[in-house]
């Protein structure tokens, strides 16, 4: 091997990229680095992009985890350390190294220099040990002042919501939060609102004003030319069981049911008052049924369980979907079960794990419950279980606790209903 590439191994800033492309591989599975195959570099490649809207394609992070060998190692640019280091639940690559600190120098000495009896020529070579000794040293230099300037740049900007809470709809005002002196132009930054509106906002103009349509508690996401550097939260709360239908492929407007649940034990909606909304049900649309209030149940101890009946099929709904959403402090909880021939639509998300139908197999999660079936899903210690009539279907563990349990929603596709609803916090018994 090459003994530049040896010393590059050995430098300072690749023992921390290796530190993080290992913690990287251990969030996406159990397989070291050195038994991956190209299928998860692309599994790895959709999942950062499911989390931090960065896209990076299989080459780039093939080459990124030493895949690819060069006779120099490849060292990414910023925007993508700092994307794989907002994958494992830092803020960027600058708060990565803080946490990550090595002070060791490029060991000169760990290669063992073949003895040569022409003195002239091992003469050359310690001087080409020197050189490259400086070029570390200089590069280093050069990389820690590029990472304080960066930091600066962008450190000293915050993302706030002037009014966070409220009820539905609601029109939440944005504002960047600088201390300081702003460094960059307002356009570069830009808002991610987390409501699946796939357009963002730039900060042009002093505020970004955006309104959010159904209860929930929302995440928006700060970008600084497309890295993220901040998120702030949007609370919004119902009125006991508030149902909305919505259409596929129409992002315009939801369709508010008039009738309103409070402590019914069987939630449905009738064709009627869909069509009195204005929902057209020969077309593909989706029924939500939505709790959203600040409970002291923990999102990471409870257990919930209801019978839940999909939707038969009809025009525009072939796969009887249901989605189970819980919604936390500081992120959420979501998964869905669908017929067995459509498991290619399931996901699911734990706290940071998330997983696709589409990349994934996700099989367990298919089940036809138009003839009704009791969904149960229990959360201990950051532990998940998932069972459908008492029979255990999946388990995960994830990472990072979401805090208090601050609303819950079951979104069907088409007609369905619930019944028997119940869910309590398994240390101390409070119901929600």
């Amino acid at each position: 091997m090459n003994s530049e590439f040896v010393q590059a191994e050995n430098s300072v800033f690749f023992k921390q990229l290796d530190i993080c492309c290992k913690k990287v591989a251990d969030q996406v599975g159990e397989k070291s680095i050195s038994e991956w195959k190209n299928s998860d570099y692309i599994k790895l490649s959709g999942l950062l992009y499911r989390k931090t809207k960065v896209h990076l394609s299989e080459n780039t992070l093939k080459r990124v985890f030493g895949k690819l060998k060069k006779p120099t190692r490849y060292y990414p640019q910023k925007a993508t350390r700092d994307a794989l280091a907002q994958f494992i639940g830092f803020r960027d690559w600058y708060e990565f190294e803080l946490l990550h600190p090595l002070t060791e120098k490029a060991d000169l000495t760990a290669t063992p220099v073949k003895v040569d009896s022409k003195p002239k020529e091992t003469s050359n070579k310690k001087k080409n040990y020197i050189y490259f000794a400086l070029s570390v040293i200089i590069m280093t230099v050069i990389g820690i002042c590029f990472f304080i300037n960066h930091k600066d740049e962008v450190i000293n900007v915050k993302l706030t919501c002037l009014n966070p809470e409220g009820k539905s709809p609601h029109s939440a005002i944005f504002k960047l939060k600088v201390n300081g002196k702003l460094t960059d132009d307002r356009a570069n930054f830009t808002v991610d609102f987390a409501d699946n509106k796939p357009k963002r906002s730039n900060f042009s103009d002093t505020i970004v004003n955006h309104y959010y349509e159904t209860p929930g508690r929302y995440f928006p996401i700060l970008y600084y030319k497309n890295t993220i550097i901040d998120t702030a939260y949007v609370y919004l709360k119902s009125k006991g069981w508030d149902i909305i239908a919505t259409m596929q492929h129409d992002t315009t407007r939801v369709y508010p049911i008039l009738r309103k649940h409070t402590n019914t034990l069987d939630s449905h909606v009738t064709t009627s008052a869909l069509l009195d909304a204005g929902i057209d049900t020969s077309k593909t649309f989706f029924v939500s049924f939505a709790n959203v209030k600040p409970t002291h149940i923990s999102a990471d101890n409870f257990e919930f369980y209801a019978d839940i009946t999909t939707s038969a099929e009809r025009p525009g709904v072939r796969c009887s979907q249901v989605d189970i959403v819980v919604f936390g402090e500081n992120d959420s909880h979501y998964l869905s079960i669908i017929k067995p021939e459509c498991t290619a639509w399931v996901s699911y998300k734990f706290s940071e794990i998330a997983k696709s139908g589409a990349k994934d197999d996700l099989r367990k999660f298919g089940d036809d419950l138009t003839g009704g079936g009791r969904v149960k899903l229990r959360i201990e210690n950051q532990h998940v279980i998932v069972f459908i009539d008492n029979k255990e279907i999946f388990k995960t563990k994830y990472h990072t606790p979401i805090g208090k349990l601050m609303g819950f929603k079951i979104v069907f596709a088409g007609i369905g209903s619930f019944k028997n609803f119940n869910l309590s916090d398994l240390k101390t018994g409070e119901k929600f």
